[in-house]
């Protein structure tokens, strides 16, 4: 009976191990289904991440590009794509006397003053001539320029270079550089390349009106008006090798006895400020204030080293609407000048004030 009960306990525990055994195997065979729904080629996972090439390559904030009128340049860098030719496929520096070496080919090829599309052309005959490819499918594309560019420097959000590839209006190229900045006065000078001069030399027309060539290589726009509507006959095209510069607004000058002395521009907004008015933006005059002596210091044209002259302001009476404000003009000094008695009677008041609070704290402790 004992060996009867040894047995069947026996058997029980076999059963167990054989369905865990069982019960593992089903798992491991969902898990291995599982794992391959999710990764439907696992032999990927163990191919290695090629290195990054050193070659330099198009981003999305430095496209390459395609333009069938643009027509290269020496020292460009230039991206050649030869199909199924590895070797050769990469991007290129053309010299400065304009010429393009590709590896297999014998000699350079001259590049500077054909277009990107000539340039393809030029190549795949040069391959054809040579014996190495019989029909052979090149794409030449544009990465980096230093001759087609716009340089806009001055007052505005961004100076910089930027890329143009043709005619290109000048609101699209103050807008590309953030815009004007706070100073910036109304006026833009302009100062044509070699192709701006060429271009206003054939079509004197070609600017609505204005004809730059008139005053040489540079001329001046002005350009609040067009930044601030789009549209004005100054959007001028601008061409490679032009440069912009946007001048800084005229200042003002308030000096002396006033809440916030310094220069204060004079833009379009300001075109008309007054002496009063300026007074106020620069918080009014102080508590030792001159101000039957207030006086605008401004330049004398006709003098020979354009010396300064008087204006007096008569503060009271213009405050009072018995004058007529006086209005100012760019480089005015507006000098308020300091009471000495007026002064001094402040200083004495703020020393006494601080004796009696002094005092009165003494006193408080003492008690």
């Amino acid at each position: 009976m004992v060996s009867k009960c040894v047995m069947i306990r026996q058997k029980r525990q076999v059963a167990k191990a054989w369905g865990l055994g069982l019960a593992v195997y089903l798992l491991a065979s969902l898990a291995t289904g599982w794992a391959q729904q999710d990764n439907p080629n696992p032999g990927a996972q163990q191919v290695v991440a090629p290195k990054e090439s050193s070659t330099p390559t198009a981003t999305p904030e430095q496209p390459k590009t395609r333009t069938s009128d643009y027509t290269v340049s020496p020292e460009d860098l230039l991206d050649v794509q030869v199909m199924d030719v590895p070797e050769v496929s990469r991007t290129y520096r053309v010299s400065s006397n304009g010429f393009l070496t590709l590896p297999l080919l014998p000699q350079p090829i001259p590049a500077a003053g054909v277009t990107l599309d000539e340039l393809s052309r030029v190549i795949a005959t040069k391959f054809h001539d040579a014996g190495m490819l019989s029909n052979a499918q090149v794409t030449v594309s544009l990465k980096e320029t230093r001759y087609h560019t716009v340089l806009v420097s001055g007052e505005v959000m961004k100076p910089a270079s930027y890329p143009i590839f043709g005619p290109t209006h000048l609101i699209d190229i103050l807008v590309e550089a953030g815009g004007l900045a706070p100073d910036a006065g109304n006026n833009a000078v302009i100062m044509r390349g070699d192709i701006g001069q060429r271009e206003d030399e054939e079509n004197s027309t070609g600017t609505d009106g204005i004809n730059p060539s008139a005053n040489g290589q540079s001329f001046s726009l002005d350009i609040r008006k067009l930044i601030a509507t789009g549209v004005d006959r100054n959007n001028i095209l601008l061409y490679p090798g032009d440069r912009v510069t946007v001048q800084r607004a005229a200042l003002i000058y308030l000096l002396g006895a006033v809440t916030r002395p310094g220069g204060y521009v004079l833009n379009e907004s300001r075109q008309q400020i007054t002496a009063i008015k300026a007074l106020a933006e620069a918080g009014d005059v102080t508590n030792v204030a001159k101000k039957e002596k207030i006086v605008i210091l401004r330049r004398d044209p006709s003098s020979p080293s354009e010396e300064r002259v008087e204006i007096p302001v008569n503060y009271k009476a213009i405050v009072k609407g018995k004058m007529a404000d006086i209005r100012m003009k760019p480089d005015d000094i507006l000098f308020v000048p300091e009471s000495a008695k007026t002064k001094a009677w402040h200083a004495a008041a703020a020393a006494a004030t601080s004796v009696v609070t002094n005092g009165g704290a003494a006193l408080l402790i003492y008690h």
